[in-house]
């Protein structure tokens, strides 16, 4: 289930002025439906010179009015945790590129993730 939200996060197609709230909930559905989740955010922006947690933007259940924008970078890492059992966590890294949808319905413009890492 983790799999999935990992694959459905990483192959969304959102309009300009999306936050990364909005987005979050595609990770976790596979998981809801079994009556799972996971207690952490399930994105962040990415720095340099190892500031690995960057924002002003995130993927997460916490609000945070940032649209993402073309060229962010972000991750996409959704998880499952026994406590004192087991945790599993798909990792990538992802750049928010612009979208050439066949449609473009109010004039919005759409964007999709590049997948940096595999």
């Amino acid at each position: 289930q983790v799999l999935k939200g990992h694959i459905a996060l990483g192959n969304a197609i959102f309009p300009n002025g999306t936050n990364g709230h909005s987005l979050d909930i595609l990770a976790r559905i596979p998981l809801w439906k079994y009556g799972l989740d996971y207690r952490h955010g399930t994105g962040h922006g990415i720095g340099s010179y190892l500031n690995v947690h960057e924002g002003p933007h995130l993927i997460s259940f916490r609000t945070r009015n940032v649209p993402l924008q073309s060229s962010m970078t972000v991750t996409d890492e959704p998880g499952y945790y026994e406590d004192g059992a087991f945790g599993i966590r798909l990792e990538n890294v992802l750049v928010i590129n612009k979208s050439d949808t066949e449609y473009n319905f109010g004039d919005k413009g759409y964007l999709s993730f590049e997948h940096i890492t595999w």
